[in-house]
């Protein structure tokens, strides 16, 4: 491996800010209408056992990423048809990330701008970032974590300023039994976003300190989980379950309906810009994952010519992976 060396502290903040990612955006967990933060708290409890799975392999292989020790398990022609496909995998992620902001983007702020453009602007900047490499761009996840705690802690202050908290909302609890609950967790839960952990296998060999990595891991799951339980429970209180289910981003639709003394109001630019950098933090990481892979699979090193045409396949993926974008209406 090379010598790049990523802290503990900045793993702890790329590892959070990746499981925030599409996770504050979307509506996962909403099947169960109102308990559906009840999902946000049991999934976690799998995803910890599935990060254990991965940091049992990476303890077996501990200089080694994915791409390098399937050709090892499963040997040199079929472990690197293995590590084609999981290529392909952070490609796809990558581009169904980039699409999902792109979708935010258009329907709200930029309802004018063409999704292409927005889309190659975004691009350049995610190349220029995998351009920098993992060791720059951990640091940069310290700045963004910092930053992502001070607006989480700024939007939920509002929600309480303002009187938004309807705690009726959450009951009945489990008014329907366990069966919807059961549902969300297996598989949505549990996959979105704690299975695409994934992808630090091909970024733990390059943690200083691998003694930690489990415990910091570990720690990250548990506090996303319990952050994104809290947050599941103020976006019922403050919408309802009816409408989050409706609503193609909940917690954009919650923030659009602050207004303090007709003073404080129009804070879904303030949450887009929190999105936005949560956005780049798990595309950037996807992005990084399938450059490394196909340089260990070609056997290359790193070349601007394999990040820009991988950049290139991210973009465009991201614009032909669907149609047309999502109704306005349900914002």
């Amino acid at each position: 491996m090379t010598k790049i060396q990523v802290g503990q502290v900045q793993f702890f903040c790329m590892m959070v800010l990746f499981l925030f990612g599409t996770a504050v955006l979307l509506d996962i967990g909403s099947g169960a209408m109102q308990d559906a933060w009840l999902v946000s708290l049991i999934s976690p409890l799998f995803g910890g056992a599935v990060f254990y799975l991965y940091y049992y392999l990476f303890t077996k292989f501990p200089d080694k990423s994915l791409i390098e020790y399937t050709k090892i398990i499963w040997g040199k022609y079929l472990g690197s048809i293995v590590g084609f496909f999981y290529i392909i995998y952070f490609i796809y992620i990558a581009a169904r990330v980039l699409r999902d902001f792109l979708e935010m983007l258009v329907i709200s702020p930029y309802y004018r701008t063409s999704m292409t453009t927005l889309g190659i602007c975004i691009i350049l900047v995610l190349i220029y970032a995998v351009n920098l490499g993992i060791e720059v761009f951990s640091r940069v996840a310290v700045i963004c974590f910092v930053i992502m705690l001070f607006s989480l802690f700024v939007i939920n202050s509002m929600y309480v300023i303002g009187g938004y908290i309807t705690p009726k909302n959450i009951i009945p609890v489990l008014s329907n039994g366990l069966k919807p609950i059961i549902k969300e967790v297996f598989p949505l839960g549990i996959t979105v976003p704690y299975g695409e952990l994934i992808t630090f296998t091909m970024l733990l060999p390059y943690i200083n300190n691998k003694k930690k990595v489990l415990k910091t891991g570990l720690l990250a799951i548990a506090c996303t989980g319990l952050y994104l339980t809290f947050n599941m429970l103020m976006l019922i209180c403050v919408i309802g379950p009816d409408l989050i289910i409706r609503s193609a981003f909940p917690s954009l639709t919650a923030v659009s309906n602050i207004n303090i003394g007709d003073f404080i109001q129009r804070l879904d630019t303030f949450i887009i810009t929190l999105m936005v950098i949560l956005g780049f933090v798990k595309i950037t990481i996807f992005f990084f994952c399938g450059v490394m892979g196909i340089n260990q699979l070609l056997s290359r090193k790193p070349h601007l010519l394999i990040n820009y045409s991988v950049g290139g396949m991210i973009l465009f993926f991201s614009i032909i992976i669907a149609s047309t974008p999502l109704p306005i209406k349900n914002i």
